[in-house]
């Protein structure tokens, strides 16, 4: 398995859910030597946090939570421009509420 060469990322909010918030919170992982399999899970883990701090407090947050994390994975992933860690994402199964810290 190829191991990805991009250096770091910044996972923010989703694009849906950043144009309705002006301060949409920004983490940074890295991804360096890292298979897709292992860069999914801290993209993954990176988006559950900012998703979480954003809506928590949101009467609806059980709905905007795996919204948010669906919409930053995907965002996140698009900008590595790695189609190993693609073809990994559209297969991954993720349990959104298990993820809720």
């Amino acid at each position: 398995m190829r191991k990805l060469n991009t250096l770091a990322l910044v996972v923010s909010l989703g694009a849906a859910f950043a144009a309705g918030n002006a301060g949409a919170a920004e983490l940074r992982v890295s991804l360096a030597g890292k298979s897709a399999k292992e860069a999914h899970a801290e993209i993954l883990k990176a988006a559950s946090t900012v998703c979480w701090q954003d809506v928590r407090s949101e009467s609806l947050a059980v709905y905007l939570y795996p919204a948010c994390v669906r919409a930053s994975v995907k965002d996140a992933v698009s900008k590595v421009n790695n189609p190993e860690l693609a073809a990994y994402t559209k297969t991954a199964s993720v349990n959104y509420y298990a993820l809720q810290r």
